[in-house]
C-alpha cells in the first residue's frame, strides 16, 4: 500500500461550490424596520400600492395623524403565520376545510432606541390600532398604500438584568390582506427615526 501524500503548495485554491439560492427565488429577508402611521393617516401621493422613500420622509416631517415612525432596526425580527380561521364538514360546498382568514405575526425586540423613539411610541398607544409597514432586512417594504391594521400593544421597557441590553418587545397580529404588494429599493434601508 503506497503512503497518500498531501500537496498543500500556495497558489492551488479549493475551487468552492456555488451557494444555494433556493432554486432562484426571491430572498425577501426578515423584518428590520417597522413603519407606524395613526389610524387615519394616509400617505400623500401614494399610488398603485408603491410607497416611495420620497413619501415616507415627507410622511415623517408631518406634524398630525400622517406622520409615519420609523422603529428599528429591530433584532430577530419573523413574520410568521399565526392563526387561521377555517370553515370544514357541512359548512362548505365539497366537506373540505376552507381557510375563511388568516392572520400573520410579527415579532422582535427594539434593543437600539433612544428617548425620542420611546417618546415616539408612547405617544402612539393612545389609539387601539395603527397602520404598520415592514421594511425587511434586503430593502423590501410590505404594506402597499394603506399598511396593515394592527392591534396597538406597544410595551414597556424591559430591562432583564446586569449584563443584557434594555429592549422593547414587538408583537403584532394583522390579517392577511388579499393582495400584498410589495416593493424593493436599497434606499429604504437608509430611514431612521
Amino acid at each position: 500500500m503506497s503512503d497518500l501524500i498531501c500537496d498543500c503548495t500556495v497558489g492551488t485554491p479549493l475551487v468552492m461550490g456555488n451557494f444555494p439560492n433556493n432554486c432562484g427565488a426571491e430572498d425577501y429577508g426578515y423584518p428590520y424596520l417597522l413603519l407606524f402611521m395613526k389610524p387615519e393617516g394616509v400617505i400623500t401621493g401614494c399610488t398603485g400600492g408603491v410607497v416611495g422613500v420620497g413619501m415616507i420622509q415627507a410622511a415623517q416631517a408631518e406634524a398630525d395623524q400622517d406622520r409615519i415612525i420609523v422603529v428599528g432596526p429591530i433584532t430577530n425580527g419573523q413574520r410568521i403565520e399565526s392563526d387561521r380561521q377555517t370553515e370544514e364538514g357541512a359548512d362548505t360546498i365539497d366537506g373540505m376545510t376552507t381557510v375563511v382568514s388568516q392572520t400573520l405575526n410579527v415579532t422582535g425586540k427594539l434593543k437600539f432606541l433612544d428617548e425620542a423613539i420611546r417618546d415616539d411610541l408612547e405617544g402612539l398607544n393612545c389609539y387601539d390600532r395603527l397602520k404598520m409597514w415592514i421594511i425587511t432586512s434586503t430593502g423590501w417594504l410590505f404594506g402597499g398604500c394603506e399598511g396593515y391594521l394592527v392591534a396597538n400593544f406597544i410595551s414597556g421597557l424591559i430591562q432583564e438584568g446586569y449584563g443584557t441590553r434594555s429592549y422593547i418587545p414587538l408583537d403584532y397580529k394583522f390579517k392577511v390582506p388579499g393582495h400584498d404588494p410589495a416593493v424593493q429599493d436599497d434606499d429604504y434601508l437608509t430611514l431612521t427615526n
